[in-house]
């Protein structure tokens, strides 16, 4: 089972390229087959192997030999190991497939945001009805803990963001749908990692020249990447913090 959630994840991680690709664009993500963004070739059932294609091609395209981005089978890989840490710590369970659903959902959104400062509100709705059934199946985050941690950041973001105008209205959806899903214990929890990893990537692109105080930063992406660690980790995380302070 554990090679089975590594393969469905790698194949589930091939159509997240898809969709990060043609969603910004507003084309269908289920009609038309698969083109190499460069020569628009059609690509051939072999050239779609998750990961392996890539590796044969020498990341490059068959049909005009363009350089294919690492981005690719790395979002395959990142999407496998998600779903494969989550069969490892909770087995095949209903609770199992939601937790998927979002990690690939915050996958998408966070590369989307990347590439275009945008947050598409259908990763919204489904990250929100999914906060709703994992209520409904499981009691480890109580109604009252999520109720709260919708509100615990998106709250004081959404006051922030009508007097800065510094925050997107993407981010404050996404942190009250995350608030939803993993409840405010845990949502604190992404806030902090979320603003650190923030920081360190500001500071590190400033180090190399290649951003300035102003520039622009989307904190989706940090966001989503904390909500996956918060998901697969985040009250092992809290109950080493609270070990330390004995």
């Amino acid at each position: 089972m554990r090679i089975y959630a590594v393969l469905v994840g790698l194949v589930i991680g091939s159509f997240l390229n898809v969709l990060v690709y043609r969603i910004p664009q507003k084309l269908s993500s289920v009609k038309g087959t698969s083109f190499c963004p460069q020569c628009g070739h059609r690509l051939k059932w072999y050239d779609l192997f998750p990961m392996l294609s890539y590796l044969f091609l020498l990341g490059r395209c068959r049909y005009c030999g363009a350089r294919i981005s690492p981005r690719y089978p790395a979002v395959e890989g990142l999407n496998a190991l998600c779903y494969y840490l989550i069969y490892i710590q909770n087995g095949l369970r209903p609770s199992s497939l939601i937790y998927a659903v979002v990690c690939s959902c915050l996958i998408v959104l966070a590369l989307i945001d990347y590439d275009h400062k945008i947050i598409p509100d259908r990763f919204h709705i489904i990250i929100g009805i999914s906060a709703v059934a994992l209520g409904f199946i499981t009691r480890e985050v109580t109604w009252l803990e999520r109720v709260i941690g919708f509100f615990a950041i998106s709250l004081p973001m959404l006051v922030l963001a009508l007097v800065t105008g510094g925050i997107g209205e993407g981010d404050v959806k996404l942190f009250a749908v995350c608030g939803l899903l993993l409840g405010w214990k845990l949502i604190l929890l992404t806030m902090l990692l979320s603003s650190v990893l923030a920081a360190v990537y500001g500071i590190a692109l400033m180090a190399i020249k290649k951003a300035k105080g102003k520039t622009e930063i989307p904190f989706g992406p940090f966001i989503a990447f904390s909500v996956i660690i918060c998901l697969l980790a985040g009250e092992r995380i809290i109950n080493f913090y609270l070990s330390l302070l004995g």
